[in-house]
C-alpha cells in the first residue's frame, strides 16, 4: 500500500497542476446556464456608475446634542432680541419703583428710581422703619435679613467697583440695578412684615 492510500486517496498517480486545471476547465465548459446571464450583468454595470443619494443617519446622542445646541442658540437669540436697549447718558439704568407695599403710610417712604441720591434716601427710610419695628420680628428672621442685606450690599459694592473700570458695560449696569432693586424689595417686604407685627 502506498502513502496516498493511507489517506484515502485514489491509487492512480497524482495529476499535475496543468492536467488538473485542464480537467476543471473542461468540466466548466460543459455546463452552460439555462438562460443568458449577460443582460443582468450589463444592467448592473450600467447602474454601478450612477450615484445614489447618500443616506445620512444620526445616532440618538447626536440628535440630542443637536437639539440642545438649537435650544441654546434660540434662547440666546431670543435674549438678545428681548433685552432692553442700553440706557443713554451716564450708563445708570433708571427704573421707577413699583407701588408702595400695603401697610406703609404714604409719607414714610420715598419712591426711588435707582439714581444714587433717590435710592439712598429710599433705603435710609426703609432701614429706619426696620430699626424702629425690629423688635416685632423673630431674632432668627432678623439674622437672616441682615445676612441677605449684607450679601446684596456686597454685590452692589462689587458692581460699583467693576463699573469704575468699565462704566459702559451693560451687564454690570444691569447687575447693579438688579441688586439695588432686590435690596429695596427686601427692605419693603421686611418693613411691611415688621409693621404688621411679624405675622
Amino acid at each position: 500500500m502506498n502513502e496516498q492510500n493511507r489517506f484515502g486517496e485514489h491509487d492512480h498517480e497524482p495529476l499535475e497542476a496543468d492536467d488538473l486545471l485542464a480537467r476543471a476547465i473542461g468540466e466548466w465548459r460543459d455546463e452552460t446556464p439555462a438562460r443568458d446571464l449577460w443582460p443582468g450583468v450589463a444592467a448592473r454595470l450600467d447602474t454601478a456608475g450612477v450615484r445614489r443619494p447618500r443616506q445620512i443617519a444620526f445616532t440618538l446622542p447626536q440628535l440630542a446634542m443637536a437639539a440642545s445646541l438649537l435650544i441654546a442658540v434660540a434662547s440666546g437669540l431670543t435674549w438678545l432680541a428681548a433685552r432692553p436697549a442700553a440706557p443713554a447718558g451716564d450708563g445708570q439704568e433708571v427704573v421707577l419703583a413699583e407701588s408702595e407695599p400695603a401697610g406703609l403710610v404714604q409719607g414714610d417712604v420715598q419712591n426711588a428710581n435707582f439714581a444714587d441720591a433717590q435710592f439712598d434716601a429710599a433705603v435710609t427710610d426703609l432701614e429706619r422703619i426696620l430699626r424702629e419695628d425690629r423688635d416685632r420680628l423673630d431674632p432668627r428672621t432678623v439674622l437672616v435679613i441682615e445676612r441677605n442685606l449684607q450679601a446684596i450690599d456686597d454685590a452692589i459694592r462689587e458692581a460699583r467697583m467693576a463699573l469704575n473700570d468699565d462704566p459702559a458695560n451693560t451687564y454690570l449696569n444691569s447687575h447693579l440695578a438688579d441688586a439695588r432693586r432686590r435690596k429695596l424689595e427686601l427692605l419693603r417686604h421686611v418693613t411691611t412684615l415688621a409693621s404688621a407685627g411679624g405675622d
